[in-house]
């Protein structure tokens, strides 16, 4: 394996360290918000998170936080080349449980 070359374990370990900022993140930005992660791989894609604002939550909330997470995430692809995609839902879009 290259120098500098994470091993299979050692990057899960990093998105794990990451999806977990991530959530603690989302939950200071967005206390009442659902999260729904998945680590289903779609050709570079490492992770995916999912947030569920409350019903009561603006346009301009959504997209504050949609652009917060953006931000990060293209922190962590350059500091890492973790590709986590994030999403952030409108309440219609909620799966039904």
């Amino acid at each position: 394996m290259a120098k500098g070359t994470p091993s299979v374990l050692e990057r899960r370990d990093l998105l794990d360290q990451h999806l977990t900022s991530l959530s603690l993140l989302i939950k200071e930005w967005c206390p009442d918000g659902e999260l729904d992660i998945s680590l289903t791989r779609y050709e570079d894609e490492d992770a995916h998170v999912r947030i569920f604002p409350p019903d009561t939550t603006g346009e301009e909330e959504r997209n504050r936080l949609a652009d917060g997470l953006a931000d990060r995430t293209l922190d962590i692809l350059s500091e890492t080349g973790l590709l986590i995609l994030t999403g952030v839902y409108e309440p219609a879009q909620r799966p039904k449980h």
